[in-house]
């Protein structure tokens, strides 16, 4: 009987096609050579007879093997693996002249056979494994080092955290966050028919007794910002992630925790991720550290979850351009990317001293951050405020746009620091913001 060693246990059915195309190739079944029953094979690789059926399945549509009911499964008599078959089966579009695509690529990506690959092959829905490991060891510190198998590569955060939430929720589960955040967080829950709820926060962030008295009224997940959360950019203490990461891990909350401007924090605590790791999945990208256009984030996962994740990915966007990842594992490893974040880093500091020096009637937040949470005086709306800057050539957010409590709305606004390409265009932005919060509120609004 045929006896396949399977290189690893995870997506099984694709590890039993290629030791089936690698014994075929090499010689070690001969065609027409009978192959096991289904369950005699998923009896030796103790794996779900199930498994070997679509291992099988595949084998067939790729004309390696032929079936018969009653009869069994045998090695085609010519097998792509050795006559050089057309292969027909699989929905791909290839073109024979490439290499003037490939040449207009190689200044980006190096390696013409690797680019002709990432072009012309379907990809492990969890990504590139060489991007990810790549990954893994550029997120890397010291008390959290990710492994390369738990990381699922996706089209940027917004993806990454629908594809999360796609995979662990239902329909109406809860899913507690700070009562301001990142507005993308509403539009998927919305989408996903999942309830949102806001909790109560102070110059920590999420204050720990409401996260506990969220999950004991039934709060399955929770979306969170520790570091420069946006729109307050609050950074949490290390003993507030020790706290929150103790409560998700007490009653079973997972926990999304989003580290999209951790990069300009590099002294910032651990994640959460690395005080409740088989709770926690830990998303980061590269829009904000690297480029805007640049869509790629990656999603540790805890242990075992990460096949589950990929398959949400492969079910919905099939996998994310290995094209694209290929671009950031390049720039990772020859310094690009860590450049960038340098020169970014001292943007920010710049923007940050720019904006201080301006707005100084304004409280700073406590860290360098890229965006600043202005509270208002009570004489003034938010909106109107920001009615007032638009009217005036200056585009800021009030804080309805980061509310999850309707009725609980803060007179506050955010304003971005990075948003524009000069700092003399930030300067002349910020000057008209300062001109119109010492003007006062002229803008008349009634109640009802």
């Amino acid at each position: 009987m045929w006896k396949p060693k399977l290189s690893a246990r995870k997506h099984l059915a694709v590890e039993i096609l290629r030791a089936l195309e690698a014994d075929i190739e090499a010689g070690h079944l001969a065609p027409g050579e009978q192959l096991p029953t289904h369950r005699e094979l998923a009896e030796h690789l103790s794996v779900a007879v199930g498994t070997v059926t679509r291992a099988y399945a595949l084998a067939q549509a790729q004309g390696l093997v032929t079936g018969t009911t009653g009869r069994g499964t045998f090695v085609a008599s010519q097998p792509a693996a050795q006559q050089g078959t057309i292969d027909l089966s699989r929905n791909l579009i290839h073109r024979e002249q490439r290499d003037g695509n490939v040449r207009a690529l190689l200044d980006m990506y190096g390696d013409a056979g690797k680019v002709a690959l990432l072009l012309d092959e379907e990809q492990d829905p969890a990504g590139v494994l060489e991007h990810r490991t790549v990954a893994a060891v550029w997120i890397r510190r010291p008390g959290f080092v990710p492994a390369a198998d738990d990381i699922v590569i996706c089209s940027g955060v917004q993806h990454a955290m629908h594809t999360v939430l796609a995979t662990i929720a239902k329909p109406g589960d809860v899913v507690v966050t700070e009562a301001v955040t990142y507005a993308g967080i509403k539009a998927i829950a919305a989408l996903s028919g999942l309830q949102l709820r806001g909790l109560s926060i102070d110059s920590e962030g999420i204050e720990p007794q409401a996260f506990e008295d969220a999950c004991r009224q039934g709060a399955r997940i929770l979306y969170v910002t520790p570091t420069l959360h946006s729109p307050t950019a609050v950074t949490m203490s290390a003993g507030r992630r020790q706290e929150i990461a103790r409560i998700a891990e007490t009653y079973g909350v997972s926990v999304l925790e989003d580290d999209i401007y951790g990069f300009l924090v590099p002294g910032a605590p651990l994640p959460l991720a690395a005080h409740a790791p088989a709770n926690t999945y830990y998303l980061v990208g590269t829009s904000k550290s690297i480029a805007p256009g640049l869509r790629v984030a990656y999603a540790i996962c805890p242990r075992g979850m990460q096949p589950r994740v990929a398959n949400t990915v492969r079910t919905t966007i099939w996998e994310t351009s290995p094209l694209m990842s290929a671009l950031v594992a390049k720039w990772i490893q020859d310094g690009t990317a860590d450049r960038t974040i340098a020169f970014k880093r001292a943007e920010v500091s710049s923007r940050h001293e720019l904006a201080k020096r301006i707005l100084s009637q304004t409280a700073p937040p406590a860290h360098t951050t890229p965006h600043w949470w202005i509270a208002l005086p009570e004489a003034w709306r938010a909106e109107n405020l920001a009615e007032e800057c638009r009217q005036r050539g200056v585009g800021i957010s009030p804080a309805a746009a980061f509310a999850i409590n309707r009725d609980d709305v803060p007179i506050a606004v955010r304003i971005c620091l990075g948003a524009v390409s000069t700092q003399q265009r930030l300067q002349d932005g910020l000057q008209i913001i300062k001109e119109v919060l010492e003007r006062g509120p002229t803008m008349h609004f009634t109640t009802t």
